[in-house]
């Protein structure tokens, strides 16, 4: 055990935590935010045993599928940085993983607001040099500011909360156009 810091996970446990956060995506996506956990481990394929050993509680899973996706936008970001549209991949990016997260937010409804400030301000934060890049480069509007963009990704979210898949499909393509369209010039 290192002394310097928190222990290590072991790399078949952390094979597991990822399997299940991938699964947790695919069968809250399909099936909406109530399904069983126990579906979760099976589309994982561990036990039972494994989903509660590492997430005691439904929001406790949900919470770390936030907080990853938080930490994939951070790492998506950084490799765009050098790119003039890059504001525009991790829209695109976001707006893909909202789609995937669909209904996950009403799992945490009582969870602390803080929570969710820091998560935005972490994203926000992501956006902020590619805005200013893209808008350098005249790709995005020059009176878009991080404000609009992250306001854009919450009016993307809220049209895939419907529950119809067709009709949520069609929707999210509508919106993604049209959010292209008042935010960048191109």
């Amino acid at each position: 055990m290192r002394e310097d810091g928190p222990p290590t996970m072991r790399r078949d446990a952390a094979r597991n935590r990822d399997r299940l956060l991938s699964a947790a995506r695919q069968v809250f996506a399909e099936h909406g935010h109530d399904v069983a956990l126990e579906e979760v481990a099976r589309v994982a394929g561990v036990s039972r045993t494994t989903i509660y050993r590492n997430f005691a509680t439904r929001e406790e899973l949900v919470a770390t599928v936030f907080e990853d996706n938080a930490a994939q936008i951070e790492r998506y970001a950084a490799e765009l940085r050098e790119v003039p549209d890059g504001v525009v991949k991790l829209l695109d990016f976001v707006l893909d993983m909202q789609v995937e997260n669909r209904g996950l937010a009403q799992v945490l409804a009582g969870v602390d607001t803080q929570w969710f400030t820091d998560l935005y301000s972490r994203i926000a934060a992501s956006f902020e040099p590619l805005l200013e890049r893209g808008r350098t480069a005249g790709i995005v509007h020059p009176v878009i500011d991080i404000e609009d963009l992250m306001l854009a990704i919450s009016m993307g979210e809220s049209v895939v909360a419907s529950d119809d898949l067709v009709r949520r499909e069609g929707r999210i393509r509508r919106v993604r156009g049209m959010l292209h369209r008042a935010l960048f010039t191109r």
